[in-house]
């Protein structure tokens, strides 16, 4: 019995053995990782960035819209100045969950495996996000947010943002001029892993951040210094795009509520029509679609004409292509910024110079657009050139104000920034006056309301869509 006994142990003492070998690596489920690259962070990142902003009931109706490239024929309470809560909440959301919390656990991860590069991507899509949010918002969670147990982030004013959007970008460029460590071509959806494409958009995005505060503080020091560094996007293949693909759900957003959703109530504005008509330029008709009587009509903003859909002119096929580009920042747009900038005498160069630069934005949206041949001959027209600071201003601001056709917040906001070209609220408004800001989100008033006070008393007229921000002098 006794020999019997000792047996029975050594067996159960040997079985054990044999269970705990390898354990972990038999027991590790290989479809759910407890490291993740910080590579793969990437792509999501960008696309639900763009995504966001191309959203049509929201870069759309509240960017688009307000911007007056496009006008609604029906359901057009957007247009009028009453937006959804719900599309607005979405924004703050998404930024905020999907965009910079995720940049900032990819800097973090990319810290861990040495790769410098993907820091510095990191603090470009950071600074990009927080830019948007501040520009659309105003006052925002920016040091407290995402702060481990702060659950009712203060918020910072704009100009505390944007002296940190502007520090992102200058590390950023930094890590990236001499970065270490891969970024595959399969994870980076904009420039398939070019890391010098990469350092010029941080910086030709520190030059479009410098040019929207260039209102409210004296940024021509660091103007000048950025131009003279020579590390701006020089030519359309250094623009910042998203691919998207040719079928829904990864297909550009336009394309996808118009044409897949089938909401075709989005048509062109009459004040871009007009616009165009008036100078014959030829992105009328990539712009636009001709209406049921081979014209080109555009709607007139906050007039609702349901029983007519096929008398005022959609949007042109090009914006309807599911493949069209999801633009973070063209070369066309850095080289308006540009011209602005010289034009002001926040950079050296004098009329010639801007004249050039903005010629220069011009010649690449022709490209984007498809119609570079004809870009010689409207650049060289009497009424597209400018001999002075005025002038150069209104004109600038214009073509700034067609080359964003398509990029609905964007458009908006440069023209909150210039207010070129001169625009009046739409018919029937809900407002006095276009709005110049979004809502807070609304959640924030019930999870957050102490801090959502604080940054309400901040804003003249407190959290109302026609409370001017701070960059708006």
């Amino acid at each position: 019995m006794k020999k019997i006994s000792i047996l029975f142990i050594a067996l159960i003492a040997l079985s054990s053995a044999s269970c705990d070998k390898d354990f972990e690596e038999v027991n590790t489920d290989p479809n759910n990782a407890v490291a993740v690259p910080a590579h793969l962070l990437l792509g999501n990142i960008v696309r639900v960035n763009q995504n966001t902003i191309y959203g049509m009931q929201q870069g759309g109706d509240m960017g688009m819209v307000w911007a007056q490239h496009l006008s609604k024929v029906q359901y057009n309470d957007e247009e009028r100045y009453v937006p959804r809560r719900g599309a607005i909440d979405g924004i703050w959301t998404n930024l905020y969950a999907s965009v910079i919390a995720d940049a900032q656990s990819m800097y973090t991860l990319a810290d861990a495996e040495g790769n410098s590069n993907l820091k510095g991507i990191s603090l470009v899509l950071q600074a990009n996000g927080f830019q948007i949010l501040t520009d659309l918002y105003g006052p925002i969670p920016f040091k407290e947010f995402n702060q481990v147990g702060n659950l009712k982030p203060a918020y910072d004013s704009q100009e505390v943002v944007y002296d940190g959007i502007l520090d992102m970008l200058t590390r950023a460029d930094v890590l990236l001029a001499n970065g270490t460590g891969l970024v595959p071509v399969t994870s980076d959806l904009v420039y398939a892993g070019n890391t010098s494409k990469w350092r010029k958009l941080a910086n030709s995005l520190k030059l479009k951040a410098l040019m929207r505060i260039s209102k409210a503080k004296n940024v021509s020091a660091q103007l000048q210094a950025l131009v003279n560094a020579g590390q701006l996007m020089s030519s359309n293949d250094d623009s910042a795009q998203l691919k998207y693909l040719p079928a829904q759900p990864d297909a550009n957003p336009i394309y996808e509520t118009v044409i897949f959703g089938t909401r075709t109530e989005y048509k062109v504005s009459s004040v871009l029509v007009n616009k165009l008509q008036a100078l014959a330029d030829p992105r009328l008709a990539v712009y636009a679609q001709k209406n049921n009587a081979g014209l080109y009509v555009g709607n007139t903003p906050g007039v609702e004409n349901s029983g007519n859909y096929l008398g005022f002119s959609s949007i042109g096929t090009f914006y309807l292509n599911p493949t069209l580009p999801g633009v973070i920042l063209s070369y066309a747009q850095s080289e308006f910024l540009l011209a602005a900038a010289i034009n002001e005498g926040y950079v050296s160069g004098g009329n010639a110079a801007a004249l050039l630069h903005y010629k220069n934005g011009i010649t690449a949206n022709f490209k984007f657009n498809g119609i570079e041949a004809s870009a010689a001959a409207y650049v060289a027209l009497p009424n597209i050139e400018f001999n002075n600071q005025a002038d150069a201003r209104i004109k600038i601001g214009e073509q700034t104000w067609f080359a964003l056709f398509g990029q609905g917040f964007e458009a908006w906001t440069e023209w909150r920034r210039t207010g070129y070209p001169a625009l009046s609220p739409v018919v029937e408004a809900k407002e006095a006056s276009i709005p110049s800001r979004l809502y807070f989100n609304s959640q924030e008033i019930s999870l957050n309301r102490v801090n959502y006070d604080a940054a309400t008393a901040t804003l003249t007229g407190g959290d109302k869509l026609t409370s001017r921000l701070w960059w708006m002098k």
